[in-house]
């Protein structure tokens, strides 16, 4: 009997530990997918902050060649602002100087006195943001020629007016 009864003991303590086991294993088994779970979610969290990355760095990108074009076009315009004052500054001195040749009493123009109509300096504001381009004193009379034809024009209407100078 005592054989039979720790037979009966031993076969107790193994089915109590197949259970225990049985329980750890299903336990370990639950805590394996939800680790698996948490692994596949941070994976996805990944992803989306890895794409979130990549879609910023390509903003940066475009906003800085943006800010490149825009600084490039920004130069361009003070270095055609600068070109624009010189001539501005180079026609004034031309116009001044035929006023002063055309309104100078002495021989050449008998005597007469020739008005000046406008102030050159007004024609130094004549510039026209939009388009780019500087007016001239004598724009309104040539509308839609082409600059060539323009600085033309202002030369014959120098040379009549030195030719009224001398008569």
């Amino acid at each position: 009997m005592d054989k039979e009864t720790e037979l009966l003991n031993i076969s107790n303590k193994n089915e109590g530990l197949r259970s225990k086991m049985e329980e750890e294993n299903q336990s370990s088994e639950k805590e394996s997918e939800l680790a698996k779970a948490g692994e596949r979610e941070a994976l996805m969290k990944l992803g989306s902050v890895t794409e979130e990355a990549d879609k910023s760095s390509r903003r940066v990108a475009r906003v800085t060649e943006q800010l490149d074009a825009a600084q490039a076009a920004n130069t361009e315009m003070e270095a055609e602002l600068r070109r624009l004052k010189v001539q501005a500054d180079q026609w004034r001195k031309a116009a001044e100087a035929a006023a002063s040749m055309l309104s100078s009493t002495g021989n050449n123009n008998n005597g007469k006195f020739v008005e000046r109509t406008g102030s050159l300096d007004n024609g130094m504001n004549n510039y026209n943001t939009i388009a780019g381009t500087m007016g001239s004193p004598f724009s309104e009379d040539m509308d839609d020629e082409s600059p060539k034809k323009k600085n033309g024009n202002v030369l014959k209407k120098f040379g009549v007016l030195w030719k009224k100078g001398q008569k």
